[in-house]
């Protein structure tokens, strides 16, 4: 079960890839009838295909496109919630509009999650698209109609949970599942030559990784919920995520291909493609956002000469944004190569950067007083 702000946020993507210059997203939550709606309608060039085909996990088509398997996850788990999920032309913009509803209290209701940062990282991030935000429905009394991003984010973080006991510890059994990865990931990076570019040291073969990711997946097979964890302990062994690799992954776990590469492109921080030495991830959450994190962006962009999802010329640097590092309080957070900055200023990233540079001195990148952590 994916969060609904998961599923949002493919939809918004797929809006941008569409061409979208205006997209307007409704959430709906009433529980006087117990409904929750999620809605986004946008002007982009519309479907290249039948609804039917477009929600059709098997059917693809030109990238840009609103297909995939994500939208046919989001109605099957619609669907569960006593809902379902249409597709088809937006009555306001004219391009498309995507609506799904459920039941708001139904026990198979997907966890709404980070709705307000997954809205201000996505708008942060295309700045050539307006993005507007209505909340209606007795929950957001009085209504917000047609918003900036900003203020609508700003309702949302303000408004207390609306999950079930069950649901939350769920939410929370996925988190540790995956921090867990992410520690059995920099745990295998701080023991294996692959990880150690640029070190000096000798890197390892194929085969040798291959070998490597063998014993990760024999230590996970069985386990429930052991796809992630897998995926993000291999792209610490390999850096990021070749076919090879996936095919590998799904072999081992005895998972469909399909399934495990559209995990892969469903979550953000999986890449298929290499990535530079050196990984900057700048926070985009809530309280980083307010105070400051999209000018400390602008900056590493400028610095840098790429944009999110880049890598620079010489390979030394990629960039990305992240929804949250769980550092709120030491706002504006970024990280590189998992090393936490906080209260970044961008008057102090080439001062960071120079500390990651392939001709820095080793010691730089030691934990400075007060100013970073692990």
């Amino acid at each position: 079960m994916h969060d609904l702000s998961l599923y949002l946020l493919e939809i918004l993507e797929n809006s941008v890839r569409a061409g979208a210059k205006h997209v307007d997203i409704e959430v709906f939550i009433d529980e006087t009838t117990d409904r929750l709606l999620l809605a986004v309608d946008d002007d982009g060039h519309g479907l290249s295909a039948t609804p039917a085909q477009t929600l059709d996990p098997f059917y693809t088509t030109k990238p840009g496109k609103k297909t995939g398997l994500g939208l046919s996850l989001f109605q099957a788990e619609a669907r569960a919630a006593d809902g379902d999920l249409a597709i088809g032309p937006s009555p306001t913009l004219g391009g498309v509009r995507v609506e799904a509803s459920m039941t708001l209290d139904h026990v198979d209701r997907p966890p709404l999650g980070d709705v307000a940062t997954t809205i201000i990282v996505t708008a942060a991030t295309n700045p050539g698209v307006e993005f507007t935000v209505s909340l209606t429905g007795d929950r957001f009394s009085p209504s917000l109609e047609h918003a900036p991003p900003g203020a609508a984010a700003e309702r949302l973080a303000a408004q207390p949970s609306i999950e079930r006991l069950t649901q939350a510890e769920t939410k929370q059994s996925i988190k540790e599942t995956i921090d867990k990865g992410v520690v059995n990931m920099v745990n295998e990076n701080e023991t294996q030559g692959a990880g150690c570019q640029g070190c000096g040291c000798e890197e390892a073969s194929e085969e040798e990784l291959l070998a490597q990711l063998d014993e990760v997946i024999k230590s996970y097979q069985g386990k429930p919920g052991a796809l992630i964890p897998v995926l993000q302990i291999a792209q610490g062994i390999f850096g990021y995520l070749p076919n090879i690799v996936l095919e590998r992954v799904a072999l081992g776990l005895r998972r469909p291909f399909s399934e495990v590469t559209g995990v892969v492109g469903f979550y953000s921080f999986f890449s298929r493609i290499p990535r530079g030495r050196n990984l900057i991830r700048v926070c985009l959450g809530t309280a980083c956002y307010v105070r400051g994190g999209l000018a400390v962006l602008e900056s590493l962009k400028k610095e840098l000469k790429i944009d999110v999802g880049g890598t620079t010329e010489d390979r030394e640097f990629s960039l990305e944004v992240a929804r949250c590092f769980g550092a709120c309080g030491l706002a504006p957070v970024i990280t590189v190569n998992d090393i936490v900055h906080h209260r970044v200023k961008p008057a102090r990233i080439n001062e960071i950067l120079d500390q990651y540079r392939s001709d820095a001195e080793a010691e730089t990148v030691a934990v400075g007083a007060g100013e970073r952590s692990n």
